[in-house]
């Protein structure tokens, strides 16, 4: 049975949502520089600047999150804006993506789940923070809850949140999960989810295997008595499961270059045992700390589930060197006929102990697990959720027990840190010192090239950011000149087209599909040069072709072009209405001439890389003798410019073309 969770009044959810936005605003005016860059990107690279996914937000309703079409660093920006208008919150709930929104109206429910108020979806999550710490196994909901039931309360789990999220990007920037084992001074932990112990433990259980299958938990204070005990050491070694419990020892995992799945400890695994025993059917013996405890803890886990079943309690004070005494707690926990043996007796004690008895104990599993029977007996509180959160527990033990545990934490941690490096370094000196030829195991190579990944990774890096900005500025430069130019000139666009219409009859723009970037298909407009039948004239001249190449059709006396024609032609005044096309977006300034379409059919693979980039208005053979080039020169021309170019080349080319006009070098 759950409790309704108190939900926040109106002037709450008012001031959360100033804190949103306040923060949203403050966020976009930084991120200007690189919403403009962001923007400059996407225009270059696509046709359109932003595109739009789909989330269920509050109350179930279908929402858009704006993002830039290009893909790379600050592609998600424009959620900003969604943030100031309320479609989403700094921390809320996990992005749900609404793949159909015929769905977007229902949605199931269970009966048994946290009672939850109608909460946005955020640009973080409790669920973040947790998996970022190794907590991902604890319920998220009710501190979601608790975060939006007062201003205060929200901005608290933002700064924890921020805390978190820049402590383990900031000092490991580059970290993997995976399931691979995970040496720290020396000791292989294994890295596992709750799920994936809980499962283990209940399979071991199951298996009814003998001997006692030993698992071990292990905190920097652990690791620290291991490099000075040897038998702890060994003990540890041969344990058959160990793993990492605390911020410190997760710390050093990332120093290793691995991250950590879960945070895993007898204290957080204690109630999910007892669950998953309740429901299983299995038995728990509980050994250790002073007369009573263990078995408080364990009444008081009765009350959470009843169907638990504690085989027996006893305390952990006795003498294990004393032969009589230690046999008398073995034969105990053998005649409850325990599934399950928890040891609480603190390292490296509880341990050894197991590992030195388990030939006698008929339990299936053996677990140390600390000082948790004092917790879970309320002798001792456990510190808060939130700061576990933070990877921050270790401060309220010191500030409960200091006299006990100032060593441990005050001098304890630093140590243990500076031995994790030491051994980092130490491994680096001996992977540095190997021969290359040494390291390439299981191949014939003797020799192979020093390769800097992050070096080679930065250049490529620098190449993308200067093709995208030279993208950017070459569009801009598009947009500016075709502007000014269609401005400029359309008294003279009006006066030309009085000339055409008086000439002959027929539109004084002509328009034909040609082939744009890609192959794909756009109209490109032109002033009429021809009589309105040229197009059914061309094909009873094909054979006067004067183009070699036989795939572009010229002829200098062509008798299908008018009067003004000529002159438009020779001017390349004709080819002026373009500027449309690369105000649009369809051409560039500069670049190869759009082909027709039926002129792409004949193209050789090798002809068709001229279709890389978008048609222009000019280009290198156009100022290089223009018709007078046969068209695999051409092609060649264009390939070379796709390769090279760059903006400055782009405004020499425009350049060189004024001349090229005047002087109507290879134009009929």
């Amino acid at each position: 049975m759950t409790t309704e969770p108190i939900r926040p009044t109106r002037a709450t959810t008012l001031s959360i949502r100033m804190v949103d936005a306040m923060t949203a605003m403050i966020m976009i005016l930084l991120t200007s520089p690189l919403f403009v860059y962001a923007m400059l990107r996407s225009t270059a690279a696509r046709i359109n600047t932003f595109e739009s996914v789909y989330i269920y937000g509050a109350n179930n309703r279908i929402v858009a999150l704006h993002q830039f079409t290009y893909s790379g660093h600050f592609k998600s920006l424009p959620i900003l804006f969604n943030l100031l208008v309320g479609d989403i919150s700094l921390l809320g709930r996990n992005i749900e993506y609404a793949f159909d929104a015929k769905q977007a109206g229902t949605t199931d429910t269970d009966e048994n789940a946290t009672p939850q108020f109608d909460i946005k979806p955020g640009l973080t999550s409790i669920e973040k923070v947790n998996n970022a710490t190794g907590l991902g196994f604890e319920a998220s909901q009710r501190s979601l809850n608790k975060a939006h039931s007062s201003v205060l309360h929200y901005v608290a789990a933002l700064l924890r949140a921020a805390f978190v999220f820049a402590f383990t990007r900031l000092f490991t920037p580059k970290t993997k999960r995976t399931n691979a084992v995970v040496s720290v001074l020396g000791i292989e932990l294994d890295n596992w989810t709750m799920t994936e112990l809980l499962g283990e433990l209940q399979q071991a259980c199951q298996s009814a295997a003998q001997p006692m299958q030993q698992y071990s938990f292990v905190n920097a204070d652990c690791l620290n008595i291991s490099t000075k005990n040897e038998s702890y050491r060994q003990c540890l070694q041969q344990s058959n499961r160990v793993f990492a419990d605390g911020f410190g020892v997760r710390l050093a995992c990332l120093t290793k270059g691995l991250g950590l799945k879960d945070n895993l400890n007898g204290t957080d695994m204690f109630p999910r045992l007892c669950q998953l025993a309740a429901e299983q059917n299995l038995s728990i013996f509980l050994l250790g700390g002073n007369d009573g405890v263990a078995a408080t803890a364990a009444s008081n886990m009765q009350n959470h589930y009843p169907n638990l079943t504690i085989a027996g309690c006893h305390s952990g004070y006795f003498d294990v060197s004393n032969a009589e005494q230690n046999d008398a707690v073995i034969n105990e926990i053998n005649h409850s006929n325990a599934d399950i043996l928890l040891v609480a007796m603190g390292a490296p004690l509880q341990d050894q102990w197991l590992e030195d008895n388990k030939q006698q104990l008929n339990c299936q599993v053996g677990i140390g697990v600390g000082g948790l029977f004092d917790f879970y007996s309320n002798r001792i509180k456990r510190a808060p959720l939130w700061l576990r959160q933070m990877g921050m527990e270790w401060t309220y033990r010191l500030l409960q027990e200091p006299a006990r545990m100032w060593k441990r934490y005050i001098i304890g941690n630093p140590a243990f840190l500076m031995r994790v490096w030491k051994e980092n370094r130490q491994l680096n000196k001996i992977q540095n010192a190997q021969p290359v030829a040494t390291k390439l195991t299981n191949t014939n190579v003797r020799y192979a090239p020093t390769f800097d990944a992050k070096q080679a990774n930065t250049r490529r890096a620098l190449h993308s950011l200067r093709r995208q900005l030279n993208l950017g500025a070459k569009r801009m430069l598009d947009i500016t000149v075709s502007a000014i130019l269609l401005a400029l000139l359309m008294p003279f666009f009006m006066l030309l087209a009085l000339m055409i219409r008086i000439e002959s009859k027929g539109a004084v723009l002509f328009c034909q599909t040609r082939a744009g970037r890609n192959n794909h298909p756009f109209t490109m407009w032109k002033f009429r040069s021809m009589y309105q039948d040229a197009e059914q004239r061309l094909a009873l001249m094909k054979t006067d072709n004067e183009m070699q190449g036989g795939v572009i059709f010229k002829m200098k006396r062509d008798p299908r072009i008018t009067l003004i024609g000529k002159f438009i032609r020779k001017a390349s005044i004709d080819e002026l209405p373009q500027l449309w096309n690369v105000l649009k977006g369809d051409m560039s300034l500069v670049g190869p001439r759009p082909a027709l379409l039926s002129e792409v059919k004949q193209y050789s693979l090798h002809d068709r890389n001229r279709l890389m980039v978008k048609p222009g208005i000019t280009c290198i053979w156009q100022v290089s003798g223009r018709s007078n080039i046969p068209f695999d020169k051409q092609v060649e021309l264009d390939i070379d410019y796709i390769y090279q170019q760059s903006i400055t080349a782009d405004i020499w080319l425009l350049v060189k073309t004024i001349p090229a006009v005047l002087f109507a070098r290879g134009a009929y």
